[in-house]
C-alpha cells in the first residue's frame, strides 16, 4: 500500500515539488562540498566555510613563512661561516709560511741579497692577505663587520685602511640571540688601533636641545616617559611628558604649569652645574613635584622633591651622554673658541681647525674628509671621544698645534701626561733598570739603578731613576724631582711636554759652554725609549714622539717584516716574526669563534625545522581532511540523495484518488 508523507498531506503539487527539490538540492550541495574536500584534502578552502579555523590557519601560515625564511637565512649564514672558516684556515697557513721565512732570515746563513729576495715573497703574501680580507659571497663581504656591502680593506697612503665597523651582520634566529654571520677584520686580522682612548670624562652640559634619549637620567636608567604631578601652593596639575623629546620640551611644559599659578617662577638649566634642571619659585610659593599614575618620570628627570620659594633649588644630575649632536661648547673643560689640532699618520699630516666646528658630528666629518685613516668614535659609555688609527703600516699621532691645548682638553692627545709607558714604542714599553745590588754590601745600589743622566750647560748634572713609573706624568715628576734634589732651581730647569707637536721637552735655562745632554746609564734603554737621548746647544732639548699609535694588525706586521728584510735589519726581522705569533693566535681565536657560531647556526636550523614540523602538524589538525570520515559521509549522502530522488518521483505522481482510497 502506498504511504503519503505527513509533510505532504493535502498540499498543492507545486509545494510538494519544491519541498522535494529543496531536500535534493541540499543533499547535492553537501555532496559537492565533500567532493571538493576530498579532491583538495582540506576541510575548508574559504574563510567563510570555517572562520575560526581559517583565522588559526592564517596565523600558522604566517609563522611558517617566517620560520621557513629563517631556515633559508640560517642556511645562507652557515655557508658564509663555512667560507670564513676556510679563509681563516688559508690565513693561518700563509702566516705560518711567513713566520718560517722571517725566522730563517735571522740566522747567519742569510745575507742581504737573500733577504731582499725573500722581501718580494713577503710582499706577495701581503697582497694575498689583503685579497683574503676582501673575500665576499653574493655581495656580502666576510670581514666588513656591520658594513657588508663594500670592501673592508683599502689601500691608502702606502698602507691598508680598514673601512668596516661593528661585530658583524646579525642573524635572526627567532630567539633574540646575538649571532653574527660576518666578522670584523679587526677581530680576525687586527685592523684597528686600541688607542687613543679619551683620557678624561668630557661631561657635556645640558642645553635646551639635549634629547632625553641621550640622558642616563638621575636613576641611571634613562628617562622613561610618563606624567609628572606638580603641586603649586595646593593647585595640583598633571603634566604629560610622555611625548617630550628634549630638555626644552620638559622646561617649557613644566614652566607653563608652574607659571600659571606663580608667574614669577623661573625654571631652567642650573647655571652652576649645567647638568640638571633648577626651579626658583617666587617668595611665599612652594612647588612640589612627584611621580603620578605609577610613572617614574619625575624621578628620572631628577625633579622629584620640594622647591621652596625665594631660592633656586637644583634637581639631580641627569648625566648627559655625548652623542653626534652634542655641541662642542657644551663639553666640560673645553676652552672656546677651540684652536687647531694636528693629526699625523705615517708620513702624512693634517691640520684640523676646531674653531669652525659646532657638534661632535662636525668633528667626525672634518677628520673623515681628510682621508688620513683616522676615525673618531664616541666611547661606549658616552663620556669621552676616542681616536682610532685605521691605517695598518702607519703610526698615528694626535698633537697640539700652534701652542693651544685643544687636543689635551678633548682628552685625545696621543702623548699626554696620562699616557702609559707601556704604550710607548708600539707597545714594547720603556726599558727600566731595577734590582741592581752592591756586590760588597748586598744592598740595593742607588747609582747602579739609575737609568739616565742629565747634563746642564753650566756643568751641573743629576741622575734619574724611573723604576716604578707608569705614566708620562710619573716621568716628568721623577726628572724634576731629581733636578730639585741636585739643587737646580725650577727657573733653571724643567721637564715638560712640548706645547706644539708631541714629545718631552727639557728646558735648560743655565748658561755655559756645555751642551744640554741626556746620557744613558747602566745599560738602561729608558732615555732612548722615551725619545730624549741626545744633546742640544739650544735652550730646550726636544725629544722624539715614541708614543705614536700603530695598528697591531697582521698587515702592519707583514709590512714591518717586508721592510726589515729590504733594509737588512736583523733586529726588525726578529721583532716582526715574533709579532706573527700573536697574529696566528688571533686568527686561531677568530676561527674558533666562527666554529662556535657555525654550531649555533646548525642548532638554530634544527630547532626551526622541528618547530616547522610542529606548526605544520597543528595546521593539519585544523585544516586537513579526515579521509575515512569523509568517505563514510560521502556514502551516506549518496544514499540520502538516491532516497530523496525516489521519494520525490513517487510523491509527484500522486493524485486526489490516492488520497480518497
Amino acid at each position: 500500500m502506498t504511504a503519503i508523507p505527513a509533510s505532504l498531506n493535502r498540499v498543492p503539487n507545486v509545494l510538494a515539488s519544491r519541498i522535494a527539490l529543496s531536500g535534493i538540492n541540499g543533499t547535492s550541495r553537501q555532496l559537492l562540498a565533500i567532493q571538493s574536500q576530498m579532491s583538495s584534502a582540506l576541510q575548508f578552502q574559504r574563510p567563510s566555510e570555517n572562520s575560526i579555523g581559517a583565522s588559526a590557519v592564517l596565523s600558522i601560515n604566517e609563522i611558517l613563512e617566517r620560520r621557513e625564511q629563517r631556515v633559508r637565512n640560517l642556511g645562507e649564514a652557515g655557508s658564509m661561516l663555512d667560507s670564513i672558516d676556510t679563509t681563516l684556515g688559508d690565513v693561518t697557513e700563509l702566516l705560518q709560511e711567513a713566520k718560517v721565512i722571517g725566522l730563517a732570515q735571522v740566522g747567519t746563513g742569510s745575507d742581504e741579497t737573500t733577504r731582499r729576495t725573500q722581501a718580494g715573497v713577503i710582499d706577495s703574501m701581503l697582497n694575498s692577505l689583503v685579497s683574503m680580507s676582501n673575500r665576499e659571497r653574493n655581495g656580502v663581504y666576510f670581514f666588513g663587520g656591520d658594513r657588508t656591502a663594500s670592501q673592508p680593506m683599502l689601500q691608502l697612503l702606502g698602507g691598508f685602511r680598514y673601512a668596516g665597523s661593528g661585530k658583524g651582520h646579525r642573524i635572526d634566529t627567532g630567539f633574540g640571540d646575538d649571532l653574527r654571520a660576518t666578522i670584523g677584520a679587526d677581530r680576525a686580522f687586527g685592523a684597528l688601533s686600541s688607542r687613543v682612548a679619551g683620557d678624561r670624562d668630557l661631561d657635556p652640559s645640558l642645553t635646551l636641545a639635549t634629547r632625553l634619549s641621550s640622558l642616563e637620567g638621575a636613576n641611571g636608567l634613562g628617562v622613561r616617559p610618563g606624567s609628572v604631578e606638580i603641586d603649586v601652593n595646593g593647585v595640583i596639575t598633571q603634566v604629560d611628558l610622555s611625548d617630550a623629546d628634549s630638555i626644552g620640551d620638559v622646561v617649557s611644559r613644566v614652566s607653563s604649569v608652574i607659571q600659571a599659578t606663580d608667574p614669577g617662577a623661573v625654571i631652567g638649566i642650573d647655571p652652576a652645574t649645567g647638568d640638571r634642571i633648577a626651579v626658583t619659585p617666587s617668595v611665599g610659593v612652594t612647588v612640589i613635584m612627584r611621580d603620578s599614575n605609577s610613572t617614574v618620570t619625575a624621578g628620572d628627570l631628577g625633579l622629584r622633591g620640594t622647591y621652596n620659594g625665594g631660592v633656586s633649588t637644583a634637581g639631580l644630575d641627569l648625566h648627559p651622554r655625548i652623542t653626534q649632536m652634542t655641541r662642542l661648547d657644551s663639553l666640560t673643560g673645553v676652552t672656546m673658541p677651540m684652536g687647531q689640532i694636528q693629526i699625523r699618520n705615517g708620513n702624512h699630516s693634517r691640520i684640523i681647525d676646531m674653531s669652525q666646528l659646532v657638534t661632535v658630528q662636525d668633528f667626525q666629518n672634518a677628520i673623515e674628509v681628510e682621508n688620513i685613516g683616522v676615525r673618531v668614535e664616541i666611547s661606549d659609555d658616552g663620556t669621552r671621544l676616542n681616536m682610532l688609527n685605521e691605517l695598518s703600516g702607519a703610526s698615528m699621532a694626535i698633537e697640539e698645534y700652534s701652542g693651544n691645548a685643544t687636543a689635551t682638553q678633548l682628552g685625545i692627545r696621543s702623548l699626554g701626561t696620562s699616557t702609559l709607558l707601556s704604550d710607548f714604542n708600539d707597545g714594547r714599553g720603556v726599558r727600566q733598570i731595577a734590582g741592581i745590588v752592591d756586590p760588597l754590601t748586598g744592598l740595593p745600589d742607588p747609582q747602579g739603578n739609575m737609568d739616565f743622566r742629565v747634563d746642564l750647560k753650566d756643568g751641573r748634572t743629576f741622575s734619574v731613576d724611573i723604576n716604578g713609573a707608569f705614566t708620562v706624568q710619573d716621568i716628568l715628576t721623577r726628572i724634576n724631582a731629581a733636578a730639585t734634589a741636585a739643587g737646580v732651581l725650577v727657573a733653571d730647569f724643567e721637564a715638560r711636554l712640548v706645547s706644539s707637536g708631541n714629545g718631552f721637552e727639557l728646558f735648560d735655562g743655565t748658561t755655559g759652554a756645555n751642551p744640554t745632554r741626556v746620557v744613558a746609564l747602566n745599560g738602561s734603554g729608558a732615555a732612548d725609549d722615551l725619545g730624549i737621548l741626545g744633546q742640544t746647544a739650544s735652550t730646550t732639548l726636544v725629544g722624539l714622539d715614541k708614543a705614536k699609535v700603530a695598528v697591531d694588525s697582521v698587515f702592519s706586521h707583514m709590512i714591518a717584516l717586508r721592510n726589515a728584510l729590504i733594509s737588512n735589519d736583523t733586529r726588525g726581522i726578529e721583532l716582526a716574526a715574533a709579532k706573527l705569533d700573536e697574529d696566528l693566535v688571533r686568527a686561531a681565536e677568530a676561527r674558533s669563534e666562527v666554529g662556535v657560531r657555525t654550531q649555533r647556526v646548525e642548532d638554530a636550523s634544527i630547532r626551526e625545522e622541528d618547530l616547522i614540523i610542529q606548526d605544520k602538524s597543528l595546521r593539519s589538525e585544523i585544516q586537513d581532511l579526515d579521509y575515512a570520515s569523509a568517505a563514510a559521509r560521502f556514502a551516506s549522502l549518496q544514499q540520502q540523495l538516491e532516497a530523496g530522488l525516489s521519494v520525490a518521483a513517487r510523491s509527484t505522481s500522486l493524485s486526489i484518488l490516492d488520497f480518497l482510497r
